[in-house]
């Protein structure tokens, strides 16, 4: 597909759903999902090994978690394309820092961050990647930011990116009038800051903690828009960012399983029901809080069907004044205090994000399954349920060629026995205790 094509592809995705016609009531919205849903679960029993011969009804496909996804991984994608093949492939890319290269020269394939243990891999088409760059433009890009590309004289927009992978899919953002810059975490921070300063962004993208530590220490920015991605982004942080920065943080809750949900003009994070039916997993009897069980009805590369999110999610009201019939959320409840600390060599405090943590232990030839981390002060802890001979000292040394990486001095990292969390309690790998003084 030429680059011309890919545009126009992305222009019509664009509009399509920025101006395109929209159910007007709660009752049409769930009438239009449901003939989509069929359509979509008729053709998975058609081509898929697993649910080939299944009735196009829900409830006669099971629910599935991570597991049962990546042990079904060569059944659920349409090329047959086998997990390790796929992993392997992207692990490549991630080891050399080069996202480029796409599977047989037309599909990006991903990694998630690894943040509940073993990584999600995600498969994306070439069409895939265009309309999912015409939805996200059509959700986020204000009235300001459309007039900049479409005005040929004007400088193009510029979209600063911050997160540990690039990918493809990102990178199909950028056209001739959009300027998409990534910034690796994996790099030391202040050398990302110093680039962002020579090259200020027009919208700004990043996970919560990034956003929160860029208003520390660039809040001379100006960016047009703030978007916050792959993080919980708690309220003291939003409206710390928002105060430096001077301008309302939109959120984006994307996941390896798909375009989840957006924060609409006013602000309320909206479910995308027009393009997932997600069912809520109840976790109280407040009907409050749940856990989404999401078929995605427009993926074709990887067919996403019951699967259940670890994420807690907290519903929302529900009406709300942009006019929207999706279902919205309160808030994403999950990751949080998963920013570490080091010193650099002048002995200041510098952030260490879970991105890049959990990928430099996530690159250990003999990958962790389960693992702790945590910060007490000006020391770390690491807890491995693992106690292969050498695994310590893999770790150990993993974690301080990080740090060196980052230009930063590497703490007194002590291993301490492996002990279960209680039971009602999340699972977190990596917990800063006690920030340094």
């Amino acid at each position: 597909m030429s680059s011309v094509l890919e545009t126009l592809l992305i222009a019509w995705h664009f509009a399509r759903r920025r101006w395109g016609p929209r159910p007007r009531s709660r009752a049409a919205l769930l009438a239009q999902q449901s003939r989509r849903l069929r359509r979509f679960l008729a053709r998975v029993a058609r081509h898929s090994p697993v649910h080939r011969g299944r009735r196009a009804e829900l409830a006669d496909f099971p629910v599935i978690g991570k597991a049962e996804f990546l042990a079904d991984f060569a059944g659920l994608n349409r090329f047959g394309l086998p997990l390790a093949e796929a992993t392997d492939f992207a692990l490549r890319a991630e080891r050399a820092r080069d996202f480029r290269p796409q599977w047989r020269g037309h599909v990006t394939i991903g990694l998630s961050s690894g943040t509940s243990g073993s990584r999600q891999v995600f498969l994306v088409s070439r069409v895939e990647r265009c309309r999912w760059a015409g939805f996200v433009f059509a959700d986020l890009l204000e009235p300001a930011a459309l007039r900049r590309i479409l005005t040929p004289w004007a400088p193009p927009l510029r979209l600063a990116f911050f997160l540990r992978a690039g990918s493809n899919l990102y990178g199909t953002l950028s056209r001739r009038r959009v300027r998409f810059d990534h910034y690796d975490l994996t790099r030391p921070f202040a050398e990302l800051v110093r680039e962002l300063r020579t090259a200020p962004p027009d919208v700004l993208i990043a996970p919560a903690t990034v956003l929160a530590q860029l208003a520390e220490v660039a809040g001379e920015l100006r960016p047009r828009q703030i978007v916050s991605v792959a993080e919980v982004l708690d309220t003291r942080d939003r409206a710390r960012i928002e105060a430096v920065f001077g301008v309302r943080v939109a959120e984006v809750y994307q996941a390896a399983e798909g375009f989840l949900a957006t924060t609409c003009e006013h602000g309320r994070l909206h479910l995308h029901e027009d393009l997932l039916h997600c069912e809520c997993d109840w976790l109280d009897e407040k009907r409050d809080r749940f856990q989404p069980i999401v078929t995605d009805f427009t993926r074709r590369s990887q067919w996403l069907v019951r699967y259940r999110l670890t994420d807690i999610l907290r519903a929302g009201p529900e009406s709300c004044p942009c006019g929207r019939a999706t279902r919205t959320l309160a808030a994403i409840e999950g990751r949080a205090e998963e920013v570490l600390w080091a010193r650099d060599a002048a002995g200041s405090l510098a952030p260490v994000f879970p991105d890049a943590l959990r990928q430099a232990l996530y690159a250990l030839p003999e990958s962790l399954d389960l693992y702790r981390l945590e910060q007490h002060g000006e020391g770390w802890e690491m807890r491995l349920r693992r106690s292969e001979p050498g695994l310590e000292a893999a770790v150990r040394a993993a974690l301080e060629k990080l740090l060196a990486g980052l230009a930063l001095r590497a703490p007194e990292i002590v291993f301490r026995p492996w002990t279960d969390q209680p039971a009602g309690e999340k699972q977190k790998r990596i917990r800063c205790l006690q920030r340094p003084a």
